[in-house]
This record gives structure tokens, sequence and C-alpha cells, in this order.
């Protein structure tokens, strides 16, 4: 979440004003913020494919602005709720949230779809089918716990052929991984970039939001 509040910026410029323009002040600068809020969101959402790899419209849309009030000058730039619990590690550290989930189900023979997840109910599916089991596995690399799927034999040996979506390999073939979480070490970036977009834009979108202002009022 990043708060944007441009008061100390705006009390400069008001040193200088004129009658008129200083009591159409609030108005531009409210509208200012929120301005300012939007590019951040902009910002933001079209640096979330840089940080991860083909996320899902959930996660980028899940970027959101709260406009300013006359009231009370103050943006707010944040990520709702449900999305901000999986990324907060990304921003802040710490290990990566997994909801309700024991562990990171990672595809690694089974088909995902085109953001790397599972489709829903992935798992019960493949656990329906009888050459498949859940279950800690010793490898070349060490014990594996995930999803397996049981050679069949080959075909020529049999003379049978191989049922639809059979591992005709000879050895037992990972379908998902299963890995407990970790400590994250991707960085959003979130606040650093907000903070940025608005020093940077801040006189352009002042300066076009007072000068509106004043001519509602002319």
């Amino acid at each position: 979440m990043f708060d944007i509040s441009v008061k100390a910026n705006v009390d400069v410029v008001a040193r200088g004003l004129s009658a008129l323009a200083f009591r159409q002040l609030p108005f531009a600068e409210a509208r200012t913020v929120t301005e300012l809020g939007k590019l951040a969101q902009a910002a933001e959402k079209q640096a979330m494919p840089k940080v991860f790899e083909n996320p899902t419209p959930f996660t980028v849309n899940s970027v959101a602005v709260q406009a300013a009030k006359k009231s009370m000058p103050v943006a707010r730039v944040y990520i709702r709720d449900k999305a901000a619990q999986y990324l907060a590690p990304y921003e802040y550290g710490g290990m990566q949230y997994l909801g309700g989930k024991r562990a990171d189900l990672v595809p690694v023979g089974a088909a995902a779809n085109r953001y790397g997840n599972l489709p829903r109910n992935a798992i019960r599916k493949y656990l329906s089918r009888p050459d498949v089991f859940l279950g800690n596995v010793k490898t070349a690399h060490g014990n594996v716990y995930g999803l397996w799927q049981r050679p069949q034999p080959v075909a020529k040996k049999t003379g049978r052929r191989a049922a639809k979506g059979a591992n005709t390999s000879g050895k037992l073939k990972l379908l998902v991984a299963f890995h407990a979480p970790v400590q994250t070490r991707k960085r959003l970036g979130f606040g650093d970039r907000a903070q940025a977009v608005v020093s940077a834009n801040f006189n352009r979108v002042f300066g076009a939001e007072l000068a509106q202002a004043i001519a509602r009022a002319t």
C-alpha cells in the first residue's frame, strides 16, 4: 500500500498564487493525487510480468486506487486483500504465502494452464487414475514428494496398446512436485516504484490540474 500526499509540494506553490488560484487549490490538489495514483497503478501493473513469470490477470488487476477527496487530499494505491496476502512477502521479504495449501504445487509432467498453474481439481482427477499415486520417491536428486505416475509396460512386449495418457517411459514419472514454502528472493518494489512515478510526474500533473481548476472558476 502506498499513500500519495503532495502537501509539502503544494504548500511551496501556494505562496505565489493569486487569490482565485488559491481558492481552487483544494480541488487541484485532490485531482492531482488521484491522477498520480492512477499513473502509479498503471506502472505497478506493467511491472508485474517483469517480476513474475506469466502472472494471472487476477494478480495484475489486484492493483487498485482509492481516489482523493477535497476534504482529504490523499490517494491510496494498494493491492486488494486476497492478492496482498501472497504478494506481501515479495515486497517486504519472508516466506511464501500458500494460503490453505500445505505445499507449492509445481507442474512437472502434468498439463498446466497458460500461467503455469494446475487447472482446478487437477490433483483429484489424477488421483482417480489407478496408475497415479501421491507419495515420497527416492531419486538421484534426493527424496521428492509429489504426484507420480507408474509406468505401463510397453506395447511391443505385451501386444496391447497403451491407454490414453499412460506413462510409457518405463520408469516413474513425476507429474506434480510438492514444494515446501521458501523464503522469497524476488522483490516487487511496489513502494519505490510508486514514489518514483509521483516524483517524476508531480509538476506536470499539478500544473495541468491547477490550470483546469482556475479555468472552471472563471
